[in-house]
């Protein structure tokens, strides 16, 4: 008897022990999920807003913790087709590393990798490979060439694309004329194209050619090594991936890739075309609330790589007053709109958002309300979009304010 009790109760131990682990491994799974996933802000069609953390990926859709449900909310799903895209919070990519060489092509492609010579062929002078780059190795040519850095450790200057290609020496110096090789790279002067010139690759900082950059209509990714990848389709990954198919100009196959969910820093849907405020140049700024002098509007942070890069944060020191011309087609305006850190103690002050003179959005802030967001439309036409930092009771104390992800949808008109 008494060894029949001793069994049962041994029997009814393991038994709690097996449902005590079976009751905490969701818990312990849903721990792991969301000590890793990255903050991100979803933009949907509307352009409305969702601070999330990214629990990954399935195809195309993206599951996440809400942030005001974070830690320890339950895990929702969206359809990327209800998206436009998935950003970043302020994240920086990765410092390059020495000898890395940076490949941007006119399709919006930014790849790092080493850089090789092509094989074979009677254009082989004019051919490269970017070897061990995160779409593996990609074969490319000087007709869809858009920029190529030598040494990503490096600074290059901003060169804008023109009518001739720019070559940039190590010294700072620059030629400009039409490069007929890469292997060698061979220069002919803009000015006497029988004047040629030799370089070798350690006397070349970067290259950037005048061939006319164009949108590829595919997604696109943006990922922490700074590449940039243009996404055909999407396909299901294992462990929460973002894995699909990547097209580049000028190669008739598809490359792989896949990146778990924090080396992702930014996704644009296809078919999308997001212009950041910030890559639009301010058209006039004047200071306002009685105030004789104002810096203009800055530019902070964000992802400036390539082609189509996500623009960074806007800071305007208020009271001010700043426009920007949009372009054709805008149809909808967003953005995060916060008091400044610094400004949170004695800051009160109004954004006043007008399109073409007409007031479309206002949002006051203070210490305790230090947030909001402005979400838009724009008529689907072109026009000035005026913001204006007005002081609060206070007067014009501490009335900075920062724009975050402030983008403008613009839809074709034709």
């Amino acid at each position: 008897m008494n060894q029949r009790r001793i069994i049962a109760t041994r029997m009814l131990k393991i038994m709690g022990a097996i449902v005590a682990m079976e009751l905490a491994a969701p818990a312990l799974g849903q721990r792991g999920v969301v000590s890793s996933s990255p903050e991100r802000v979803l933009i949907d069609r509307s352009l409305a807003r969702s601070a999330v953390r990214v629990a990954g990926f399935a195809g195309a859709s993206v599951s996440f913790v809400p942030g005001e449900a974070w830690p320890g909310g339950t895990v929702r799903t969206r359809q990327f087709t209800d998206l436009v895209a998935i950003v970043g919070v302020g994240e920086p990519t990765e410092a390059a590393r020495a000898g890395t060489s940076v490949i941007e092509l006119v399709d919006g492609t930014r790849l790092l990798g080493t850089l090789a010579p092509g094989v074979g062929g009677s254009r082989a002078g004019e051919t490269g490979i970017a070897q061990g780059t995160s779409i593996g190795d990609v074969r490319f040519d000087l007709d869809h060439l858009a920029r190529v850095v030598f040494d990503a450790a490096m600074s290059p200057a901003a060169v804008a694309p023109g009518d001739t290609d720019v070559v940039e020496l190590a010294n700072g110096d620059r030629m400009e004329g039409l490069v007929a090789t890469l292997w060698p790279l061979v220069i002919e002067d803009a000015g006497d194209a029988g004047k040629k010139t030799e370089l070798p690759p350690e006397r070349v900082r970067q290259v950037v050619m005048s061939n006319k950059r164009r949108e590829s209509g595919l997604s696109r990714v943006w990922l922490r090594d700074g590449s940039v990848v243009n996404v055909s389709s999407f396909v299901r990954g294992e462990g929460g991936v973002l894995a699909g198919e990547a097209r580049v100009d000028g190669n008739d196959g598809v490359f792989r890739f896949a990146a778990p969910p924090d080396r992702v820093l930014a996704l644009v849907m296809s078919g999308t075309r997001l212009v950041p405020l910030s890559q639009i140049g301010v058209s006039s700024y004047r200071p306002a609330g009685g105030r004789r002098w104002s810096p203009g509007p800055s530019v902070v942070g964000g992802m400036v790589v390539g082609a189509g890069g996500l623009g960074g944060d806007i800071e305007l020191s208020g009271p001010m007053t700043a426009s920007w011309k949009l372009p054709k087609g805008s149809a909808r305006f967003s953005a995060g709109v916060e008091l400044s850190r610094g400004a949170r103690s004695l800051g009160m002050c109004t954004l006043v958002v007008e399109w073409r003179g007409k007031e479309i959005a206002r949002v006051d802030m203070d210490g305790t309300r230090a947030s909001g967001e402005v979400v838009a439309s724009l008529d689907g036409g072109e026009g000035e979009l005026v913001l204006t930092v007005q002081p609060g009771p206070r007067g014009p104390v501490q009335n900075d304010v920062v724009l975050r992800q402030a983008m403008v949808l613009v839809e074709d008109t034709h």
